[in-house]
């Protein structure tokens, strides 16, 4: 898919409020499916927003508007060895209340879901109430975010099956937004930036920047953004 198809499709969807779909077509992704027609298999590619992009696009609509977005603090529907569900509610003076359930399957699961259950709930439950707001929402896309779909497709397997497919590497935008917050935290010069990024996706990921991962992008951006939110408080 080029990046023209990518835009035209963000046209599709519908604009909110003072924002639209193809300011943030960086923090598309997309993935492909392939399915047997017959005798041969065809390849069928679909756009997904990461939550960081749709984040991004409520951040800045309610920012243009003068509006608050407030996100609550997650519910546990349910906590055993097996998985973790939990329920977010973001509340907009926009748009009012929106809520999302997304699970971490802790067994069976891929290996973000296996080592980081509560993150990645959480994230995923955030993105998809801000779809249910209309953030993020493509044509054929759902409410599912890219991070969904890469974990639907990296779950775990036993030795005897298929080994699973590599997670998609984070996009430009994402890898943009690391080195922007990296560098607004702690200077230096961009070989200075980088090195520390790599220290500190070795130390969570145990691979540097250049092999992270959609998911991992976002899990280490949701990162930083709270932490600056717990500096802006102090």
């Amino acid at each position: 898919m080029t990046r023209e198809e990518i835009l035209a499709l963000c046209r599709k969807a519908r604009d909110v409020g003072a924002v639209k779909h193809e300011e943030f077509a960086d923090y598309i992704v997309v993935l492909e499916s392939r399915r047997k027609i017959g005798d041969a298999w065809q390849a069928t590619e679909h756009a997904y927003m990461a939550v960081d992009g749709k984040l991004a696009m409520a951040n800045e609509d309610h920012r243009k508007q003068g509006k608050r977005l407030d996100f609550h603090e997650p519910k546990v529907l349910l906590d055993n060895p097996e998985q973790l569900t939990l329920q977010i509610t973001v509340t907009s003076e926009l748009y009012g209340a929106r809520h999302g359930i997304a699970t971490s399957r802790k067994k069976g699961g891929a290996h973000a879901e296996r080592e980081f259950p509560w993150e990645v709930a959480e994230t995923s439950a955030i993105g998809r109430a801000l779809s249910a707001m209309g953030y993020g929402l493509l044509p054929g896309a759902g409410l599912a975010s890219a991070e969904d779909i890469v974990r639907a497709t990296t779950t775990q397997t036993s030795d005897k099956e298929r080994a699973p497919r590599r997670a998609p590497l984070m996009s430009a935008n994402q890898r943009n937004k690391l080195i922007e917050m990296y560098r607004e935290r702690h200077g230096g010069t961009e070989a200075e930036v980088l090195q520390g990024l790599d220290a500190v996706f070795v130390g969570a990921f145990k691979h540097p920047l250049a092999d992270a991962s959609v998911e991992e992008a976002s899990k280490i951006i949701g990162q930083m953004i709270a932490q600056k939110m717990e500096r802006a408080k102090k």
